[in-house]
């Protein structure tokens, strides 16, 4: 090989290196999703459950703008000395009123965790179990999950603690015959602070905050990690 071929080939190789490192860098852009603040609720919930609704929300946003808001109520009840076990990592009762969140206009291929399509608007958020019937094993890596629920339809701050209620009304959100879901993630190392990180592995986004809930007349910190973008493999 000649002296110029090398020097040619050298170069050619570089340029293939540096296109593919500014493909990546644009790939990773491209899939960059941001938390911001949002200091007003959301429209639509009744009165009664806008009442209870910390006005203080999350805004998720995509590449092509905002994709999802998630509200929390004020003060959460949660089950007094409670220990955290396999079967459920949450202090909360199943059916349990946790907040509210709006799916924006811009994102026309928003889904819940299971894939299911989702439409623009308002829903209210509810605690959820997953069933022990063989149905769910190995769809997340905690029972415990939230249930979208339309808010023009669950209007009261009630727990709904017939599941199969409770999953019929959720269904809607989705347009199925199976609710709308989001997955909870082992709350231990959620931030104080609202924070929006990315799994490497499964790609999701996950919402980490904490809340000021309540044991009785007990204040006490609600930890929580959600995913917000990004939907199971199983």
């Amino acid at each position: 090989m000649t002296l110029r071929r090398f020097v040619s080939c050298r170069f050619v190789s570089r340029s293939l290196v540096a296109a593919s490192m500014v493909l990546a860098v644009s790939f990773v852009r491209a899939d960059d999703h941001k938390l911001s603040a949002v200091k007003k609720g959301p429209e639509g919930l009744s009165p009664a459950i806008e009442k209870l609704l910390d006005t203080n929300g999350h805004q998720i946003s995509g590449p092509d703008g905002p994709v999802v808001e998630v509200w929390l109520l004020k003060g959460i009840e949660v089950k007094e000395k409670f220990k955290p076990s396999a079967l459920q990592q949450y202090p909360l009762i199943p059916g349990q009123l946790l907040g509210a969140m709006r799916i924006s206009k811009a994102a026309d291929d928003y889904t819940d965790f299971r894939g299911q399509q989702m439409s623009a608007g308002t829903y209210t958020l509810r605690y959820g179990l997953q069933p022990q019937d063989g149905n769910h094993v190995g769809t997340s890596d905690t029972y415990d999950f939230i249930l979208a629920l339309p808010a023009k339809t669950d209007v009261k701050t009630t727990p709904i603690k017939d599941f199969r209620e409770l999953a019929e009304i959720s269904a809607k959100a989705a347009g199925s015959t199976h609710p709308a879901i989001f997955s909870l993630l082992d709350p231990k190392t959620a931030s104080k602070e609202a924070k929006l990180t990315q799994d490497d592995f499964t790609e999701h986004w996950i919402l980490s905050l904490q809340s000021q809930a309540k044991a009785k007349d007990k204040a006490v910190d609600l930890k929580i990690r959600l995913v917000v973008v990004g939907k199971s493999e199983g």
